[in-house]
């Protein structure tokens, strides 16, 4: 017979998760963390996963490509919502602290140590996460990544995109 989970347990379980992360923006808040420089570094390491095969083979280069798209990504959440920003922010702080990180990635190092294989299982585990909650934040993450990457025109022609119509 399943085991059904019971309506209190659930509500426990949201109020656990709820605790959890104000404890990381309190433990973030008092320990002076930078999250800006969180959320840099966490996209970083997302964006060579997300974009390994699409980045150009010149080493030189593809580390001005990622560092583009990375910008461009922070301009993009700059232009959300307070709301998402306030969200996201707190995903990025929770993933930066090494109990998140591992946690919710399975990265016992610093994202800037991790490997584009290791950050690419770890955003397929959210993908296919039970949790909708995991699942959104892959998600949001995979589309502000890729909307950054493809709304750049120099990455047009690699996908037979020639551009809008010129009136």
């Amino acid at each position: 017979m399943p085991c059904m989970i019971s309506r209190r347990a659930l509500l426990k379980t949201g109020l656990a998760g709820g605790l959890l992360l104000g404890g990381a923006g309190l433990v973030a808040l008092i320990a002076g963390r930078d999250p800006r420089a969180e959320r840099h570094e966490v996209l970083s390491a997302l964006a060579a996963a997300v974009l390994d095969g699409a980045l150009p083979d010149d080493p030189a280069a593809a580390g001005a490509a990622l560092a583009r798209c990375v910008a461009d990504t922070g301009t993009a959440i700059d232009g959300l919502s307070p709301a998402a920003q306030d969200e996201l922010a707190e995903l990025f702080t929770l993933l930066s602290l090494a109990p998140g990180r591992r946690l919710l990635a399975g990265l016992a190092h610093p994202w800037a140590q991790a490997a584009p294989s290791e950050v690419r299982a770890a955003l397929d585990g959210w993908r296919t996460h039970r949790l909708e909650l995991m699942q959104a934040a892959y998600q949001a993450l995979h589309d502000l990544l890729l909307g950054a990457w493809y709304g750049d025109e120099a990455h047009w022609m690699a996908m037979g995109y020639g551009g809008p119509v010129r009136l």
